[in-house]
């Protein structure tokens, strides 16, 4: 009896630990799924790999690879488990002068561009040829009568002959065609209504430059339109040094900006306008400060460092921390930075107009630039991955 008794016993003591060692393997094989497909649910199809470095990425960081045979996919796995197959791209080993130091620019444009539309005064009172004609503000005329014209001084002979004009314009990236009616003034001469202008200048900062090359990019974003925002069509450009001889601070509600002015003569030539940033060439070489380029999938949320010019004393650096990554496959407006160095505060209020393109290290290596500041928050701005900006070199 007593033995049956024991053995009774025993084996419920042994069922109960059996029981426990399930229940607690299934709560790991559950977590493990869960994990697992989080990681499927956050990351995307492809990994970016710096050549002769190791994996990474921001989803997968806690998590192992095998990669394929052909070099060109791998199978992530958590604690042995396959979680997704992915793309490898490898990403070159870049290294670049970094930037920091404003410049001037002076862009033509490929075509003139409306300013606005006003009344004409006339023996018979107010007329509007160009609002009658359907022009607007921030129109480009490209054509009138078939010739290309790139200057206003063009239009301007045209509309002096007092006939007609077939005029051909862009709009919101498309062309149109209209029929444009010069009227005569009070003072006998013809007039079209329209306030034209063939060019645009400012300040930014240049992100970096490519050794050996001289080639660089800047800005972080285009050179566009106030209101519409549509890129203006690049003729030709030049490139200045700038000095920057005063700040007018940022404040919420109020964007900042450097003020300056270009030197003489120029420095490179604007090639490309576009969303991601403006490039071109310089003439000289500056100061070297090499750094190597890291992929977006390096890019982490954390301390990081910008480095631009708000006085006479050339490039600073500055702390400030990326606090947001709002998207990995946009062509701009990648992330978000607070600024957080008290020295920059002081000089500019946080990120002002002229700041823009300005570089963003972080672990020592360039990440992207400052494009826009956050107009509620001067202390924020949006930044860019710096792998869109190269692609345009």
């Amino acid at each position: 009896m007593d033995i049956i008794t024991i053995y009774g016993k025993e084996n419920g003591d042994m069922k109960r630990v059996t029981n426990k060692i399930l229940c607690i393997a299934f709560a790991v094989i559950c977590t493990a799924l869960a994990a697992a497909g989080a990681a499927d649910a956050a990351a995307g199809g492809n990994i970016s790999v710096t050549e002769g470095e190791a994996f990474y990425s921001a989803a997968y960081k806690s998590y192992d690879y095998e990669t394929g045979t052909d070099g060109k996919t791998a199978t992530v796995r958590f604690m042995g488990i396959p979680v997704k197959n992915v793309s490898v791209s490898v990403f070159k080993k870049t290294e670049v002068i970094v930037g920091g130091q404003s410049f001037g620019v002076k862009v033509k444009t490929k075509g003139i561009i409306v300013s606005g539309v006003y009344a004409v005064k006339t023996p018979d009172g107010e007329k509007y040829p160009a609002r009658d004609a359907g022009l607007q503000a921030e129109d480009i005329i490209y054509e009138v009568d078939g010739e290309p014209v790139t200057a206003t001084e063009q239009f301007t002979a045209f509309t002096a002959k007092g006939k007609s004009l077939t005029v051909g314009y862009r709009r919101g990236g498309a062309e149109y065609e209209t029929t444009l009616c010069p009227v005569k003034d009070e003072r006998g001469e013809y007039k079209a209504g329209l306030w034209l202008r063939d060019s645009a200048a400012g300040i930014g900062t240049v992100t970096y430059i490519i050794p050996g090359k001289n080639s660089f990019g800047g800005l972080g974003h285009g050179i566009c339109e106030g209101e519409s925002g549509q890129l203006i069509p690049l003729e030709s450009g030049e490139v200045y040094d700038a000095k920057i001889t005063g700040v007018k601070r940022g404040k919420n509600g109020d964007p900042g900006e450097l003020r300056g002015y270009f030197e003489k003569e120029p420095t490179g030539i604007l090639s490309k306008n576009t969303e991601e940033g403006v490039f071109g060439e310089l003439y000289g070489e500056p100061e070297r400060r090499v750094v190597q380029v890291a992929p977006k999938e390096k890019v982490k949320e954390g301390d990081v460092k910008i480095l631009c010019t708000v006085d006479g004393g050339g490039v600073g650096e500055y702390d400030a921390k990326l606090i947001r990554i709002l998207s990995y496959d946009a062509s701009t407006k990648n992330f978000v930075i607070k600024v957080t160095d008290s020295r920059l505060i002081e000089k500019t209020g946080g990120i002002v107009q002229g700041m823009s393109g300005s570089p963003i290290l972080q672990n020592g290596k360039l990440i992207g630039a400052v494009t826009h500041v956050l107009v509620n928050d001067a202390s924020r701005g949006y930044g860019i991955f710096i792998e869109n900006m190269l692609e345009n070199n």
